[in-house]
């Protein structure tokens, strides 16, 4: 099948528990058949399948990047990608910070400490559940600009992107409309990604 210039960059494999239904080696063959240069793995709160993801990847000729959907103090979620080693490095430190001190089972990050170890890595601004979307969901513009405005403090301009999803579902038109607005205010760059859960709609 030809390359497609789409990447996919927020997917979920059954390693995301009781969310995720398809197994690492079907997203990556689905990749594959579907043309992608590159697919990647941002499961919920940890890199449990990162090992096997990028030794599929590279064995199918689809370029493995790694990343999480990490929980924020509030429950609002952030899309992280590691674009370098130092930010690979610094993902497994937040999320080994997250799980040590919060409690059993609600891994979170302050923003603080996100703070702390943000070098090296690309933060996407989330699904719905993310708090740029929710607060624009929410009507809340300036509130979302303000928190906007504090991920470009901590990832910098060229790292923090505006992810925009149509899953279909009510709302997700005039949110989507509203992010672009709001990235071309802030001179963001912005993003489409699809939330993946499965490699096929039948699973």
């Amino acid at each position: 099948m030809a390359e497609s210039e789409y990447v996919e960059l927020h997917c979920h494999s059954h390693w995301s528990l009781l969310d995720g239904a398809s197994s690492v080696e079907e997203l990556v063959l689905r990749a594959r058949e579907l043309g992608y240069e590159a697919l990647a793995l941002t499961d919920h709160d940890g890199l449990h399948g990162a090992m096997e993801f990028a030794q599929t990847a590279w064995a199918f000729g689809v370029w493995p990047i790694i990343g999480a959907e990490v929980t924020l103090e509030g429950g609002f979620h952030l899309t992280l990608l590691a674009d370098t080693q130092e930010g690979y490095a610094n993902l497994c430190r937040l999320l080994s910070h997250a799980h040590l001190n919060s409690p059993r089972g609600q891994p979170a990050l302050d923003a603080a400490v996100v703070a702390q170890h943000a070098r090296g890595l690309i933060a996407l601004s989330g699904c719905k559940k993310g708090e740029v979307p929710s607060l624009v969901a929410a009507g809340r513009y300036k509130d979302a600009e303000a928190a906007a405005r504090r991920y470009i403090r901590i990832f910098g301009r060229d790292s923090f992107f505006i992810e925009l999803q149509q899953n279909l579902v009510y709302g997700d038109t005039p949110r989507i409309q509203a992010l672009v607005k709001l990235a071309k205010r802030l001179k963001l760059g912005y993003v489409a990604t699809n939330n993946v859960h499965y490699h096929v709609r039948e699973r």
